[in-house]
This record gives C-alpha cells, sequence and structure tokens, in this order.
C-alpha cells in the first residue's frame, strides 16, 4: 500500500516539475524572439567612450581628531524613588 501512495505522490511531483517547466519556456520563448529581433536590427559597429580616472592616496593625507574620552554612566538612585515601587 505504501509503495502505492508513495509512486502517486512522485508522478505529481513529476506533473507539478514538468507544468512548472512548459510554463517557464512558454514565458521565455516571446523575450528570446525580443532579444533576437534587437541583435537583428543593432548596428554592426557601436561606439565606445571611456573616461580613466585615478585615486592617489599618500601617507599624510588624512587628519586625526581625537575624540574626547567618555565619562563613566553615574547611577544614582534617589532615596524616594524606591518607596514609591
Amino acid at each position: 500500500m505504501f509503495t502505492v501512495e508513495f509512486s502517486v505522490l512522485l508522478g505529481l511531483f513529476a506533473l507539478l516539475g514538468g507544468v512548472s517547466l512548459v510554463q517557464s519556456v512558454r514565458a521565455a520563448l516571446p523575450q528570446v524572439a525580443a532579444i533576437r529581433q534587437a541583435l537583428a536590427e543593432c548596428p554592426e559597429q557601436r561606439e565606445v567612450r571611456f573616461t580613466i580616472r585615478e585615486v592617489v592616496v599618500r601617507y599624510n593625507d588624512g587628519k586625526v581628531v581625537p575624540l574626547r574620552q567618555r565619562q563613566p554612566v553615574r547611577l544614582t538612585l534617589r532615596p524616594g524613588a524606591r518607596a514609591a515601587a
């Protein structure tokens, strides 16, 4: 009995995978046709321009700013604050 259930489950998953594959192919084919058409319409030569930029970093370029030291946090309890609780 278990083998029948397992084979039915496996068949359903195979059917689901096949349907998903068919839908993906049906959605991709028009996009492939559009890409081929755009490729056929594009010129054979293209102009490419580029700019070379250079960043130079030296040892003493930056300015070091010392941070002020933090003061320790002091938690002070007021005697009347605990009485209300």
